[in-house]
């Protein structure tokens, strides 16, 4: 289980609910998956997909805007995030495989999620930072 602990604080206050937001969503998620809930194991996996893609398409619009000089890179990966977590979704659907959901989440998602907050969003939200300011 993720807590605020586990993620960096940007410094811009928006983005940190936004991911303080999923991994409440990721929480449970796991939960779910292993109380063997499959239907809520489901719905969540897409509330997931859903915020993700909302998350991102707000990130996506604050760097183009500002001019981030590292938007096709940063957007290249939440694209194939999103698409990661797609294909996620489609083999649960398919297999009917919590023990596939949670391993996912420990082995990859809580990793990927803090990699990309300390590393390209904390680059982003200096830039917008620093953009906003002058």
């Amino acid at each position: 289980m993720m807590t605020q602990n586990d993620l960096a604080m940007l410094a811009i206050p928006a983005l940190n609910d936004m991911h303080l937001e999923e991994i409440l969503i990721i929480n449970r998620l796991d939960k779910a998956s292993r109380a063997l809930e499959m239907d809520n194991t489901s719905a969540i996996m897409q509330e997931l997909i859903d915020h993700t893609t909302l998350h991102f398409s707000t990130e996506d619009a604050l760097m183009k805007e500002a001019g981030f000089p590292d938007y096709d890179t940063h957007k290249a990966e939440h694209d194939r995030h999103i698409h990661e977590l797609k294909t996620w979704k489609k083999y649960f659907e398919k297999m009917k495989d919590p023990k596939a959901v949670w391993i996912h989440i420990e082995g990859n998602l809580e990793k990927w999620t803090q990699h990309h907050i300390q590393t390209m969003d904390t680059e982003m939200a200096l830039f917008l930072e620093k953009s906003s300011s002058n």
